[in-house]
């Protein structure tokens, strides 16, 4: 909730690091932070935040490897020596998972119109071999050419917001109020 990510040791419970990611977090901004699930990749974990930070930390010191100013809360992606995020404004980003540094970004939303952009917020993506599968508030679903960045396809499989896609036997299941949809 303040921005600290801990370490602990999963045998003793004795705190092996703690990193503070908000230097000077006011008590009452904390409600508005949201961060992405923490993943882990070799010697470290990435994660971002809606307060325009991607973090690679060192997973043994808890020590900052390189930080990125991206605004996201969803989970980021590893690929090889990639990592694939989408930013809360629609802008796919691909970062060297070493360096941090950018190799591209590029705006999945630039066919919408205006008004649409604005009400249509990423909730979660998956890759695929050649393709990611972007679930959206507006429940349409957006298919990404991983080479070039652009939209493809524009699915439209809900009225309302849909779940982050999984892909399970060569199918992708997104669910939604109380029901799952399966696409083939």
């Amino acid at each position: 909730s303040i921005g600290d990510i801990t370490a602990v040791d999963i045998k003793t419970g004795s705190l092996v690091w703690q990193t503070p990611t908000q230097s000077s977090i006011i008590y009452a901004e904390a409600f508005k932070l949201k961060i992405s699930d923490i993943i882990s990749e070799s010697n470290s974990i990435y994660f971002s935040n809606n307060m325009n930070e991607f973090y690679s930390l060192d997973i043994d010191s808890g020590l900052v490897k390189w930080k990125q100013n991206i605004r996201s809360i969803l989970r980021p992606t590893v690929v090889d020596n990639l990592i694939f995020t989408i930013s809360s404004n629609g802008l796919l980003v691909v970062m060297e998972k070493k360096s941090g540094n950018i190799v591209r970004i590029t705006d999945v939303f630039s066919d919408l119109k205006e008004k649409e952009r604005k009400k249509t917020k990423p909730i979660g993506f998956v890759l695929g071999k050649n393709i990611i599968y972007l679930s959206n508030s507006n429940g349409k679903l957006f298919l990404i050419d991983i080479e070039s960045g652009k939209t493809k396809k524009i699915l439209k499989v809900d009225n309302g917001k849909i779940s982050r896609p999984l892909f399970l036997k060569n199918s992708i299941y997104i669910t939604k109020d109380n029901a799952i949809i399966k696409l083939n």
